[in-house]
């Protein structure tokens, strides 16, 4: 995305702001947009440049939880949120941390049909965490690099849909996501229409997280004919990695 105006019910936007970025002004148009449309506005940390954002990510839970249900009862067409999580991300840059906790935001979001834009100074994300909350967003705001080529989000109620390429740059983050979201879920279903192509390290790292947790149990629905054939080429389709694959 180049600006924060196409934003919609349901979008959770990931914005990445470089050094020097002007972040007063889409965050002031953002908030302007809400009273256009008709949304109830939260934000959470300065919509100019001094970052303070939420205390810990269980209060930044509860103040979106909130918010939906008074928005809900005050008749306002949604919930529309600018967080400000640098100072978050700031204490904690493990990537399974960040995939842990935005992984749920997606989910409140889709529940909700809240708008949440996630903002985070580049500065205090290390490479790897830059890759792992861009990887788990289905939309980005920002210049400068962003990360593996995929996107994991929620899709409907239990399906995630896994959309772009999964290669080896982005093999580790989409293994650290997939692992977050398998232990809390017997089954976890992934939607595959979107994607476009997976390669070796991809699947590996796919297999990898099967292993780990073989009382669970990964199904790809409408997996393409190559990701399919390559599966059963390379050997992974076997009765110790729990992952089905289906048309």
């Amino acid at each position: 995305m180049a600006t924060l105006d196409p934003v919609d019910v349901g979008d959770h936007i990931c914005w990445i702001a470089g050094p020097g970025e002007d972040t007063a002004g889409p965050a002031r148009a953002f908030v302007a947009d809400g009273e256009l449309f008709g949304d109830m506005v939260l934000v959470l940390g300065s919509a100019g440049d001094a970052p303070c954002g939420p205390q810990s990510w269980e209060s930044l839970f509860r103040e979106v939880r909130r918010g939906t249900e008074r928005a809900a009862r005050e008749g306002f067409r949604a919930l529309r949120v600018l967080a400000d999580l640098s100072g978050l991300a700031g204490t904690e840059t493990r990537p399974d941390v960040l995939a842990r906790h935005e992984l749920r935001l997606d989910a409140l979001v889709a529940d909700s049909g809240a708008i949440l834009v996630c903002r985070y100074a580049r500065a205090v994300l290390t490479p790897e965490a830059v890759d792992q909350v861009a990887g788990v967003h289905p939309q980005h705001l920002g210049r400068g690099p962003v990360g593996p080529a995929f996107r994991l989000f929620l899709a409907s109620r239990d399906r995630w849909s896994v959309s772009g390429v999964v290669d080896t740059e982005g093999a580790e983050t989409f293994r650290t996501a997939l692992g977050e979201l398998l232990s809390s879920a017997p089954v976890l279903h992934l939607e595959c229409g979107d994607l476009e192509f997976m390669d070796s390290a991809g699947m590996t790292a796919l297999a990898a997280v099967a292993r780990g947790l073989p009382d669970r149990r990964i199904e790809l629905h409408h997996a393409n004919a190559t990701l399919s054939r390559s599966w059963s080429l390379l050997g992974f389709e076997h009765p110790e990695i729990p992952v089905e694959l289906k048309r």
